[in-house]
């Protein structure tokens, strides 16, 4: 059972902030905002081009059923057909491009992330590379200078506090035997 004292709401206040305080609101880094236009500006585009498509098929559609009711040789479901053949070869060079958009985007972050790990990592795990090789030399260093001479000084000394005891008991089996 908790007794007052242990409670909760009696303890010292704790050292660090909120949680909401402890979050900082960083701005988003030039990459990021270029990023981030560029993919605007891509959907305003995309969504440009689909409305034009549509207007377009429309007005296409439009004239067709027009050509097909004046008495135009071609029937109306050969104009229909023959309108959504041409549909089907626009959508498909139009998925084609966007596919060759998307491509270059990901060849673009592929070598932003070549550059992040050529300029940033690299030089990180240099860092590390070398405090791990001045930490290997100074417990080699600390090993070799400090704990084996103090090892052998114990050693000794502990030799040497054995002799003592072992003279002092023959002294005191010597004062007995009197």
């Amino acid at each position: 059972m908790l007794n007052q004292a242990d409670s909760p709401t009696d303890k010292e206040p704790s050292a660090l902030p909120p949680a909401s305080e402890t979050q900082v609101a960083s701005e988003p880094s030039p990459v990021e905002l270029k990023a981030k236009r560029l993919f605007i500006i891509f959907g305003i585009v995309a969504g440009l081009l689909f409305i034009g498509l549509v207007v377009l098929l429309v007005f296409l559609s439009i004239d067709a059923y027009q050509a097909a009711y004046e008495g135009a040789p071609p029937s109306p479901g050969s104009v229909v057909v023959s309108l959504l053949r041409d549909v089907a070869i626009v959508f498909v060079a139009f998925e084609t491009m966007i596919i060759g958009i998307l491509l270059i985007v990901l060849m673009l972050q592929v070598q932003s992330l070549v550059v992040l790990l050529r300029d940033e990592i690299r030089p990180m795990l240099e860092a590390v590379n070398e405090t791990l090789a001045t930490v290997r030399g100074t417990t080699q260093f600390v090993s070799q200078n400090v704990v084996d001479p103090v090892m052998k000084w114990s050693g000794y000394l502990a030799g040497l506090r054995r002799v003592l005891q072992q003279i002092g008991g023959l002294r005191e089996d010597l004062e007995q035997g009197k």
